[in-house]
């Protein structure tokens, strides 16, 4: 067995136990987790990553995963609308979260590469993923999955199998992940992608249109908090769950 698929198979190890963790029916008690996870669920945390300024009056915490399909139609169609007119116009601050879900070494392995990657580039190695999801599930089928990866360790900055393996083995950037699916399930996230704003849970439409109106309206009230009346989206429409 070569090192890139001993690696792999490690990480798949730790992700049958997060994802087994992100989507437990029973969710565990706030008690049950460090601070780290429980002062953070719903805040921004110095480990995260995320994209736009600092002085953004709102902050929408996002948790998805890359082999989600709801998740990649999201980022593939509403995400670069978002980002144009919120996040590049310093109305919204972004944090990304890890929520793996199934296959669930492929989730792991694209979410590793991601961690691995320089931190300014974390976001376009998330999105890439996102954006090429069928042609990775399509080369992962026809056999041609570890060239699919090697091309996402390429743009995650890592030229050479050594590189790839080190990346796959690193117990911090596991742990990283594993956090984030702590704290989702310490947000009572259910199923991705899910959006909460300054805090409070989402369960509005999540087009573009949607929520640059939303954020825009905040923006324009001063407000902090989500205005009431927002009409709830379809409870089953959207959502990847494991």
């Amino acid at each position: 067995m070569n090192r890139f698929i001993l690696a792999l198979a490690m990480s798949l190890t730790f992700a049958s136990t997060a994802i087994a963790q992100s989507t437990d029916k029973a969710p565990a008690t706030q008690t049950e987790f460090p601070s780290l996870v429980t002062d953070f669920a719903l805040s921004e945390a110095a480990d995260d990553h995320t994209i736009g300024s600092e002085d953004a009056a709102i902050t929408m915490i996002v948790w998805a995963s890359v082999t989600c399909p709801h998740c990649g139609t999201w980022f593939s169609k509403e995400w670069p609308v978002v980002k144009s007119e919120l996040v590049d116009t310093d109305k919204l601050r972004v944090v990304f979260r890890e929520f793996p879900t199934a296959p669930a070494q492929m989730a792991m392995t694209g979410f590793l590469l991601a961690e691995c990657a320089p931190s300014a580039d974390y976001m376009s190695v998330i999105e890439y993923q996102m954006e090429n999801q069928d042609q990775i599930f399509k080369d992962a089928s026809e056999g041609r999955g570890r060239e699919a990866y090697n091309k996402i360790a390429k743009l995650a900055g890592m030229e050479d199998e050594d590189a790839i393996t080190a990346c796959l083995r690193n117990p911090d950037m596991l742990a990283h992940i594993q956090t984030n699916s702590d704290r989702a399930r310490a947000a009572k996230v259910r199923g991705v992608p899910a959006f909460f704003i300054n805090g409070e849970a989402y369960k509005g439409e999540s087009d573009a249109k949607s929520l640059v109106d939303l954020i825009h309206e905040m923006d324009e009230k001063g407000l902090s908090v989500l205005p009431e009346g927002i009409k709830p989206a379809n409870a089953h429409a959207g959502h990847a769950h494991d």
